[in-house]
């Protein structure tokens, strides 16, 4: 009985201790923050730990001038891209990096750098930097907790922002999304006239659009591919030749009910055909 009651005691002792130094469910002083974007084919993703000011010197001070700063707070600040990029006019391969800064009182030095899985920047090192560039901080407004914002452009350009305290750093990454489109073309009839369809959408070669949507066309004759030569044809001018594919584009969806896709551009192909039909030939 003696025994029992000594081990009941433990026990309660033990349990009384882990629950004094069990750890509370408290909001980290710096919490973990990702953000993610996409332009034109590629992505970016950045993950990162948010610090706040709280009341200090911020620039100058707990981030020192003229150092390497992890660009943000715990694990270095990490960015990935999914595709090759070019950043500060160097090309980047598709990976992901570490995304270090050396902040200065009139530029900042921004440094993309292989060794992406490291805390902080204690164990940096120069000889793996993949690209170095300088930027031009402005002045912005308050902005407590540091935050990452990445702007999509266009569709081969997005615009990554840095804000901390009164201080906005940003940078610019392109990508070959016209070459990367040409050559994921597979020769499946509606790669093809989709890839024309973008050709048109944004003024691109009409040329090549054009041989593209006859390609498709020669491969799976439907709806689709005659709507986008429709657009093609609009685009060049030549609106007799556009209203006779129009027109052959509704027929067709209208006759086979093509599935969802006829749904999906109906209304888009019974609008081609009546600007078509009002315009002088």
């Amino acid at each position: 009985m003696k025994n029992i009651s000594k081990l009941l005691f433990t026990s309660l002792i033990t349990l009384s201790t882990a629950s004094v130094f069990a750890q509370a469910n408290l909001p980290q002083a710096s919490p973990a923050a990702s953000v993610s974007q996409t332009f034109g084919t590629t992505n970016v993703q950045i993950d990162y730990h948010c610090p706040g000011v709280k009341g200090r010197t911020v620039w100058g001070g707990i981030v020192p001038y003229d150092s390497v700063w992890r660009t943000g707070a715990n694990e270095a600040t990490t960015i990935k891209f999914s595709t090759d990029v070019m950043i500060g006019g160097q090309k980047v391969k598709s990976g992901k990096y570490a995304l270090f800064t050396i902040p200065g009182r009139d530029t900042w030095t921004v440094v993309i750098n292989s060794d992406a899985d490291q805390w902080g920047a204690y164990s940096y090192s120069k000889s793996k930097d993949v690209v170095r560039f300088t930027v031009k901080p402005e002045t912005a407004d308050m902005k407590e907790k540091l935050s990452f914002y990445i702007d999509a452009l266009t569709d081969s350009t997005a615009r990554i922002i840095l804000r901390w305290e009164k201080v906005k750093v940003g940078f610019d990454v392109s990508a070959k999304t016209i070459a990367m489109m040409q050559k994921s073309i597979d020769g499946n009839w509606y790669s093809l006239a989709s890839a024309a369809n973008y050709y048109v959408d944004n003024n691109l070669d009409l040329k090549k659009a054009q041989q593209w949507a006859q390609a498709s066309i020669a491969m799976n004759d439907g709806f689709y591919n005659r709507y986008v030569m429709a657009r093609v044809l609009k685009a060049k001018g030549d609106n007799k030749e556009a209203l006779k594919y129009a027109e052959e584009s509704k027929k067709i969806g209208d006759t086979t009910k093509d599935g969802g896709l006829y749904d999906e551009y109906k209304d888009q192909v019974a609008k081609l055909v009546t600007d078509l039909s009002g315009v002088k030939k």
